[in-house]
């Protein structure tokens, strides 16, 4: 269940992605904001990706895979901001696309990772990962965890 539900997040969030823009046409316009994206999106995604133990099969490794894509479709999302009081400021900030950038290249090194069945290269994108996200929220969202 936890596969198709962030199978299906991953694809919700490509649709939306603003890389399939074209050059003239208009930005997507955010439909949640950053909070409730990060609440139902990225918190579970890296929750599946810090958790990983000793997956045996493919299908394990594909719960992986595709917590790493949401990871970096999320990434890409946020980059627009999103429907919160504070997001769009956020977003025009410089230092919000880098840490954006960060967790999308954690998400690319985990799902290397995954794609390859290191494990030790999974746990040591998951240290990757938590850096910019303790940052990004201590310098944006101060008091959230």
């Amino acid at each position: 269940m936890l596969r198709v539900s962030l199978l299906v997040i991953a694809c919700m969030l490509q649709v939306g992605c603003r890389h399939s823009i074209a050059d003239d046409a208009e930005p997507p316009v955010p439909t949640m904001s950053v909070h409730d994206l990060m609440v139902t999106v990225v918190t579970p995604a890296t929750d599946t990706l810090w958790g990983i133990e000793d997956p045996q099969t493919q299908a394990d490794w594909r719960v992986f895979i595709d917590a790493a894509n949401v990871v970096i479709s999320a990434g890409e999302t946020i980059k627009d901001g999103g429907t919160g009081p504070m997001d769009n400021e956020w977003a025009a900030d410089p230092d919000w696309d880098a840490f954006a950038d960060r967790l999308i290249g954690a998400g690319v090194d985990a799902r290397k990772a995954a794609e390859e069945k290191d494990v030790e290269a999974m746990f040591t994108a998951g240290e990757v990962l938590y850096p910019p996200c303790e940052e990004c929220h201590l310098q944006f969202h101060p008091g959230m965890q």
